[in-house]
């Protein structure tokens, strides 16, 4: 599932490169979590929310970093209902603001974002790997 949502946002996957952090995050629930979607006893989907602080955000925030729905399940209301989940997680982890990324073309998630309440805060998002020499 992660490959299909990275591949869909247009993020290279790399494998090796990914299972050692997605490892240590589920070794270390300091860190955060990551949630499987479940319809029945079918995978649906799954959601991975990172802790982070930041004063602009009034403290402990959660970084919905990773949120997808497989397409069979899609227009069911899972991914409300994910969304909604992670909130109630976050705040039961004493977050005071969930954070999303997403990319601009993927306007479905955009749009499930905004009727959740969600809102582009009109800042930026850059990142340089610390990896990279």
């Amino acid at each position: 599932m992660m490959r299909a949502l990275w591949e869909h946002e247009g993020i290279p996957f790399d494998e090796r490169l990914v299972v050692p952090p997605l490892r240590e995050l589920l070794a270390a629930p300091a860190l955060g979590r990551v949630w499987l979607a479940l319809v029945g006893d079918a995978v649906a989907g799954y959601a991975i929310g990172t802790w982070g602080f930041s004063t602009e955000q009034g403290g402990r925030f959660l970084l919905l970093d990773e949120l997808f729905v497989l397409p069979p399940f899609r227009g069911r209301g899972i991914g409300r209902a994910a969304l909604a989940f992670v909130e109630k997680a976050a705040r039961a982890g004493g977050g005071r603001a969930v954070r999303i990324e997403v990319a601009e073309e993927n306007d479905g998630a955009r749009r499930l974002y905004r009727e959740a309440g969600y809102v582009d805060p009109r800042r930026l998002f850059l990142a340089r790997s610390l990896t990279e020499s």
